[in-house]
């Protein structure tokens, strides 16, 4: 289950101009088999953690293609 304030959270991370684009890639790591998933968020957690820059659409989509989405 998701913390009551995943959506505010996810908000601060990602870069203001590309929210909508985000949401689709977020949406898209969902239908990733487990170990898929489990590398996209692997990745996630890992530059929120060495960065607070605000995270790009363009590294969303280099977490989801390491996740072997295509």
């Amino acid at each position: 289950m998701l913390p009551a304030d995943f959506a505010e959270s996810l908000a601060r991370v990602v870069d203001p101009r590309d929210h909508r684009v985000v949401a689709e890639v977020i949406e898209a790591a969902t239908r990733l088999d487990d170990e898929g998933l489990r590398v996209f968020l692997d990745r996630f957690a890992a530059r929120v953690r060495s960065s607070a820059a605000p995270i790009t659409h363009d590294e969303f989509l280099q977490f989801l293609q390491a996740a072997g989405a295509t």
